[in-house]
């Protein structure tokens, strides 16, 4: 009787436990197969406006079963929600049938590298970072995500940053909570120094991309804090070691880089041309980041920037790439009610 009374238990635990593994909310694991017979439609009715997107080269967390496929990702930081009915995209002009995973949902955890000028002009910039930091946290924290930060401070040098703030020590912070981030910003860092108009913003995105302990499995965002041009290793001085095409291929495709720029004669708002050696912003638009400014006297708000609403929006597409060629132009045509933006990634190693 003990037996048959033992087996009646196993069964019912059996049954309890695989009615629970099927009510488990589970990723599709199968790309779509391609759309067959369709054309491409006309950009003239799309904007270009307010959609971000770049390569995801970072360890996939997304469970495919194809075992060679292409991510992406995309951010449109004034829509919370989207379907793959939204969204058309092709690869070499043929259209891909493909996955959409909000990005929230498979990456909880978040690295922030704030990347900050400490010159003589930056004194409202440091004190905004100091007063909004932890509700730029606190925010990200409450919808779910478990959230790091790191500081780099420069000057035309780095690590240490010798000519602003040569007694600080560390040179710089690793990756830690946004409260010691708030604390080494508040009793450590202060504007000073300067005075040559370029800064040596490469630099210190370099030493962030490599010294850092970032994690494999976050979100990985740079934010630069500037109101300076870049040296670069062929301007006048030899501050810097790194130019911003020796940083692309580093950054493109693992990091997100956010601008954060104080109006300047190098950083005039209505300008698109971001192609100059000494302009970081086109580090901005190669992986996928926002140009922000703020106001002339450069007060910062981390959490008035529009950054806190792109990671929010984040979204990874993925798709298996039957296409030989060695560099690809990715289209997204997005469409949701009257809403219509078209984005376009050139050139993209895989």
């Amino acid at each position: 009787m003990k037996k048959i009374l033992n087996g009646i238990l196993l069964a019912v635990l059996l049954i309890i436990f695989l009615y629970s593994c099927s009510n488990i909310s589970t990723a599709p694991s199968i790309i779509p197969p391609d759309p067959i017979g369709t054309t491409k439609p006309s950009i003239a009715t799309y904007s270009e406006g307010e959609i971000y997107g770049s390569i995801d080269l970072n360890p996939s967390l997304l469970p495919i079963a194809v075992p060679e496929y292409v991510k992406f990702r995309i951010s449109l930081p004034d829509i919370s929600e989207i379907s793959a009915a939204n969204l058309r995209v092709f690869e070499d002009n043929k259209e891909q049938g493909f996955m959409l995973y909000k990005e929230s949902s498979i990456a909880k955890k978040i690295d922030i590298a704030v990347i900050l000028d400490v010159t003589g002009s930056m004194e409202n910039a440091i004190d905004g970072l100091k007063n909004s930091i932890i509700d730029f946290a606190n925010t990200l924290s409450e919808s779910g995500m478990d959230v790091q930060i790191a500081i780099i401070p420069f000057g035309d040098y780095v690590n240490p940053p010798s000519d602003t703030i040569p007694e600080l020590d560390p040179p710089y912070l690793n990756l830690t909570t946004p409260a010691n981030a708030k604390e080494y910003v508040e009793y450590k860092l202060y504007a000073s120094g300067g005075g040559d108009g370029p800064e040596n913003p490469y630099d210190a995105i370099y030493v962030a991309a490599k010294e850092l302990t970032w994690r494999s499995d976050a979100q990985k965002f740079m934010i630069l804090i500037t109101d300076a041009p870049a040296h670069y290793p062929d301007d006048y001085s030899d501050y810097a070691h790194y130019s911003k095409n020796d940083l692309k291929p580093l950054l493109k495709g693992y990091f997100t880089l956010h601008s954060v720029l104080v109006p300047s004669w190098r950083y005039f708002p209505d300008t698109s041309d971001f192609s100059s050696p000494d302009d970081v912003r086109e580090l901005s638009t190669t992986t996928g980041g926002l140009i922000q400014y703020t106001d002339y006297s450069g007060n910062v708000d981390l959490s008035a920037l529009g950054i806190i609403e792109y990671i929010e929006s984040s979204w990874i597409v993925a798709f298996e790439s039957n296409s030989s060629v060695e560099k690809h132009t990715i289209e997204v045509f997005f469409e949701k009610g009257e809403i219509k933006r078209y984005l376009k990634l050139e050139n993209v190693e895989y």
